[in-house]
């Protein structure tokens, strides 16, 4: 959404290498898109991310959810509701067993 210019290889790679030097926190940002949640499929492959990090020897102290907090550039992106997010934040705890922390916009 935010176009960054880094690759998403690339971020994840950097991930990895900051959480193999000592802990970090994952903040991420989940939304509706074009009226969707994020799919079982999504949560799954994030998830999947987080524990690769973590087998690899990576550090997770915890994982921060949040979702949009004001109006977006974009008219196809929109907050979860809370109990969605909430439901995010209770799946990746359950599949990673990672600290979670969520903040409702």
């Amino acid at each position: 959404m935010n176009r960054s210019p880094v690759g998403f290889d690339r971020i994840l790679a950097n991930l990895a290498e900051a959480a193999s030097v000592r802990p970090i926190v994952i903040q991420t940002l989940f939304a509706r898109l074009n009226g969707a949640s994020p799919s079982d499929e999504e949560l799954a492959s994030y998830c999947g991310r987080l524990c690769e990090i973590v087998s690899a020897g990576g550090r997770i102290q915890g994982v921060q959810v949040h979702t949009v907090a004001r109006r977006p550039a974009e008219t196809w992106v929109a907050a979860l509701g809370d109990q969605e997010l909430d439901a995010v934040g209770n799946r990746i705890h359950d599949e990673t067993g990672l600290v979670v922390e969520v903040f409702h916009g």
